[in-house]
C-alpha cells in the first residue's frame, strides 16, 4: 500500500500500530482515509501474527460501517472481509446473542422498540400510583436512557435540585427492567450495559474477547458516552492497542449522553497515549477556516489545534442582517436562485439552522421560486401529520373524488365514523360502480352500517359542502380558521399528543399553515384560490414528472439542522438565525444553556462550507404572535473582520436599532478601521488589493 500520498501526521497515525493512540482529526482532515489506511497497514504488517479477525472497528451508524467495510475490501481484497466493522450497539447485540443467558435472559431475546418501552413505562407508573396522563412517559424513558448511558441507576436528586420526574424515574426503573426481563426483552441501551456486565462478571468471556480483538479502532470518539467508554476499556487487553479518532471541537451530542471528557481525558483512561493532530483541511477555503478557528478558539476546554489549508483566500463570508425571518427566508431563496444560475448545483447547497422550526419560512420561499429542496433530520413541514390532515381537508373540499384524503379526515377529529362504517361504504361503492363520496351520500339507505352511522356521515358531507361554498368566496385563511374551530381540530391535536410540549408543537404547526395561507393570499391577490394553493404544494410531485423544468434538474437544495449536517460538506452554505437564544440556543425544555457546546455547534456549521458561506440573522422574529427584537449572536463578534462582508438589507421595520445592535456594528467598524489605512479590506480579499 502506497503511503506517500498521506501527509506526515496522517502517515504517523497510520503507521503507529502499538499502544493507545488518539488521533485528533479536525474538520475535513481526511479521518476516514486514515482509519481505512491504518486497518490495511495492520493487515499488511500483521504485528504479532494478527489477522483480520483480530481487528474491531467501531463506527456510529450502520451506513458508515457498511461504507467503511466496502472501502476496506476494495483496498485490501477479500482478506479484509474478516475485519469486524460495526456500531457499538450492533457489537453489543452480537455479544448478547451468544451469552445473555448467563445474566438470566433467554437465549432468544427481543429488542424492545419505542412502543414496547412506553407501554412498560406506563404500566410501571400505574403500579406505583403515578398518573401516566399527568406525567409524560417519554420523559421518564429519556431519563432512564440517560442513566443507563452514564452507568448509574436513576436516583432522586437532592432537595431543591431535582423535580417530580427524577423521583418517578427512580421508582419506575426497577419495575421497568423487571418487566423487560420477564418478557425476554432488552432495550437499546441494554445493548451497551449488559455486554459490559458480562465482561465484568465473567472472566472467561473477558479473556475470550480481549484475546480475539487485539486491535480496536473507534471513529467519532467525541460522540461516545460513559457506557461505551466502559465497554471499550473492558475490551482492551493489556497491550491497550486502541486507536480513537475524533475531534473534541465537534462534540455536539451531550443531549444524547455523549461525554466530551472521554476524548479530552483519553490519556487518563489509557496511560501512555500517543497523540497525533490532523490539522490540514482538504475541504474549505482558508477564509472559512479563519472564521471557524476564531470562533472555536474561545472555548476554554479543548485540545488546541488550528485548521489550515493550501486553498488560500476565498470569498468573504457574508454576514447579513434581515428585517425579519420572512425576509431572511426570501433573501436566502433569492441568493440560492442566483448561485444556481451561476453554475452551483442545487445539491451542493445547504441551509442550516439550529431548530427544525426555522425551516418553515425557507420552505415557503423556495416553493415560491420553484426551487426543489429536501428536509433532512426532521420531517418536512408539509409532511407532519397534523399539517397533512389540514391539507387533506383542503383537497376534499376542492375535489370530493380524492378518496385518499377523504379516508384520512373523515374521522379526524373523531366524529363517530369508524373503520367498519368506511369499509362497508367502500364495499357499496365498488359494488355499485360509484365514487366513495356518492356512496357516502346514500349512507342513510344502507342497513349494514352501525346504528346512527349514516346520519353522522351525511352530517360530515353537509359540513364539507358548506365550506366548499365559503372557500369559493376567498379569504382562505379566515375560512380555514373557522373550519378548524368548528370541528375542534386544535383541541383534538393536543389530545393526541404524548406530552404538553408535543401538543404545543402540533398547534404551532397548524398556525403555520394559516400563516402560509395568509402569505399566499398576499402574494396572489384576487387569483388566490384553494386549488392554486394546493397546486403550489404539489411541487414535489411535479418534480418527479418534469424534473428538467427545475433549476439543476432533479437536484435539490438541502435543509437541515446543524446537528444533522455533521460530516457533510457543500460548496455553498447558508447558516440562518445567527441570534442570541437561537445560536447560541438558550437551552432546550428548561435545560441550562451549554455555551461551550453551542460554540462547537457553530464551528461545525461554519466548516460545512467549501467555498461560500452566508451567516444570516433577523432583526425581529415573531414569537407567540408578537414582534420580538433579536440580538446578534455573540459568535459573529468573534469573526476576523477581514473575513467578513457586512450586508444590511434595507426594508421597512418598526422601532430603532437595539443597544446591542448598535454596539455590535460599532465594534465591527472599529475593528475594520484598525486593519489598515482607510479601513479598507485586507489584501487578497474581494474588493481589496490582490495579494502576491
Amino acid at each position: 500500500m502506497d503511503l506517500s500520498k498521506l501527509n506526515p501526521p496522517q502517515r504517523e497515525a497510520v503507521t503507529t500500530l502499538e499502544g493507545p493512540l488518539l488521533v485528533l482529526a479536525g474538520a475535513g482532515s481526511g479521518k476516514t482515509r486514515v482509519i481505512t489506511h491504518r486497518i490495511v497497514h495492520l493487515l499488511n504488517e500483521r504485528p504479532f501474527g494478527a489477522s483480520a479477525r483480530n481487528i474491531l472497528a467501531v463506527t456510529f451508524t450502520n451506513k458508515a460501517a457498511t461504507e467503511m467495510k466496502e472501502r476496506l475490501v476494495k483496498m485490501a481484497g477479500p482478506r479484509a472481509q474478516g475485519v469486524l466493522v460495526c456500531t457499538f450497539h450492533a457489537f453489543g447485540a452480537e455479544m448478547l446473542r451468544e451469552d445473555v443467558h448467563r445474566l438470566g435472559w433467554p437465549k432468544k431475546f427481543a429488542i424492545a422498540d419505542m412502543g414496547d418501552q412506553l407501554s412498560l413505562i406506563r404500566r410501571a407508573m400505574r403500579d406505583h400510583k403515578v398518573d401516566d396522563r399527568a406525567f409524560d412517559a417519554r420523559k421518564v424513558l429519556t431519563l432512564i436512557s440517560k442513566a443507563k448511558n452514564s452507568g448509574q441507576p436513576p436516583s432522586p436528586k437532592p432537595e431543591g435540585i431535582g423535580d417530580d420526574y427524577d423521583l418517578i424515574t427512580h421508582l419506575v426503573y426497577p419495575s421497568y427492567q423487571l418487566a423487560l426481563k420477564a418478557q425476554g426483552s432488552v432495550d437499546f441501551d441494554d445493548l451497551l450495559v449488559l455486554p459490559a456486565r458480562l465482561l465484568r462478571e465473567h472472566e472467561d468471556l473477558k479473556a475470550k474477547y480481549t484475546r480475539r480483538f487485539r486491535y480496536l479502532l473507534v471513529d467519532e470518539f467525541q460522540d461516545t458516552n460513559l457506557a461505551q467508554m466502559d465497554l471499550l476499556r473492558l475490551l482492551t487487553g493489556e497491550s491497550m492497542n486502541v486507536c480513537a479518532v475524533g475531534d473534541d471541537d465537534q462534540a455536539i451530542y451531550s443531549w444524547r449522553g455523549a461525554e466530551v471528557k472521554n476524548i479530552l481525558q483519553f490519556d487518563t483512561y489509557f496511560p501512555g497515549t500517543k497523540e497525533v493532530r490532523l490539522e490540514q483541511n482538504y475541504r474549505s477555503m482558508q477564509v472559512v477556516l479563519d472564521a471557524a478557528n476564531a470562533v472555536i478558539a474561545k472555548n476554554p476546554e479543548r485540545k488546541p489545534k488550528r485548521m489550515w489549508t493550501d486553498r488560500a483566500g476565498g470569498a468573504r463570508i457574508r454576514v447579513v442582517k434581515c428585517p425579519n425571518d420572512e425576509e431572511e427566508a426570501r433573501y436566502v431563496a433569492r441568493e440560492i436562485e442566483k448561485h444556481i444560475a451561476h453554475g452551483i448545483p442545487a445539491d451542493d447547497i445547504a441551509v442550516l439552522y439550529r431548530t427544525n422550526g426555522q425551516a418553515r419560512p425557507v420552505e415557503e420561499a423556495l416553493r415560491e421560486k420553484g426551487i426543489g429542496y429536501e428536509v433532512v433530520g426532521g420531517s418536512e413541514f408539509f409532511d407532519r401529520s397534523e399539517v397533512k390532515d389540514v391539507i387533506a381537508y383542503f383537497k376534499v373540499i376542492a375535489n370530493p373524488k380524492d378518496e385518499v384524503s377523504l379516508l384520512r379526515i373523515v374521522n379526524v377529529p373523531a366524529r363517530g365514523i369508524g373503520d367498519v362504517t368506511m369499509e362497508r361504504l367502500h364495499t357499496h361503492a365498488r359494488g355499485q360502480g360509484v365514487s366513495l363520496w356518492e356512496a357516502m351520500e346514500r349512507s342513510e339507505g344502507y342497513e349494514d352500517l352501525p346504528t346512527g352511522a349514516g346520519a353522522k356521515v351525511r352530517e360530515f358531507l353537509r359540513m364539507i359542502e358548506r365550506y366548499r361554498g365559503l372557500f369559493e368566496g376567498g379569504n382562505l385563511a379566515h375560512v380555514t380558521r373557522n373550519l378548524l374551530e368548528e370541528i375542534g381540530f386544535k383541541e383534538a391535536a393536543r389530545a393526541k399528543a404524548v406530552s404538553v410540549s408535543s401538543g404545543d408543537k402540533k398547534v404551532k404547526s397548524v398556525e403555520q399553515v394559516l400563516t402560509s395561507l395568509e402569505n399566499f393570499e398576499k402574494r396572489e391577490g384576487p387569483k388566490a384560490s384553494l386549488l392554486t394553493y394546493l397546486n403550489r404544494l404539489s411541487l414535489d410531485t411535479r418534480q418527479e414528472e418534469d424534473e428538467d423544468e427545475l433549476p439543476g434538474g432533479n437536484r435539490r437544495v438541502t435543509l437541515m439542522t446543524v446537528h444533522s449536517s455533521k460530516g457533510l460538506e457543500y460548496r455553498l452554505v447558508f447558516f440562518i438565525g445567527m441570534e442570541e437564544d437561537l445560536m447560541p440556543h438558550k437551552g432546550m425544555q428548561g435545560e441550562p444553556q451549554n455555551l461551550e457546546e453551542e460554540r462547537r455547534l457553530c464551528y461545525v456549521g461554519i466548516t460545512r462550507a467549501k467555498e461560500h458561506l452566508y451567516l444570516t440573522r433577523a432583526a425581529i422574529r415573531v414569537k407567540r404572535g408578537k414582534d420580538v427584537p433579536c440580538t446578534p449572536s455573540r459568535f459573529l463578534e468573534d469573526l476576523p473582520p477581514e473575513t467578513v462582508e457586512l450586508i444590511d438589507l434595507e426594508a421597512p421595520r418598526t422601532g430603532a436599532p437595539t443597544v446591542e445592535e448598535k454596539n455590535f456594528f460599532a465594534n465591527l467598524k472599529e475593528r475594520f478601521k484598525a486593519k489598515g489605512p482607510g479601513g479598507g479590506p485586507a489584501p487578497g480579499t474581494p474588493g481589496g488589493p490582490r495579494g502576491s
